[in-house]
């Protein structure tokens, strides 16, 4: 879901999976990318990874870069 949402690669996928808090500079792409990917009617498995993901990042969305 997050390769196919973030427009990535498998392996830059999986990085920003395990390792949210490395991407916090790019929070407000991911948060608006996921906050799509919450809405798909089709696919409730990936509301939920998207739900999951755009939680985790709330403490970094609307911050500026270090």
């Amino acid at each position: 879901m997050t390769s196919r949402v973030c427009a990535v690669d498998w392996t830059t996928a999986g990085r920003i999976v395990s390792q949210l808090a490395a991407y916090g500079h790019r929070a407000d792409f991911l948060a608006t990318r996921l906050a799509g990917e919450a809405l798909n009617p089709r696919d409730s498995g990936a509301r939920w990874c998207s739900s999951v993901m755009l939680r985790e990042l709330s403490p970094m969305i609307g911050r500026s870069p270090a």
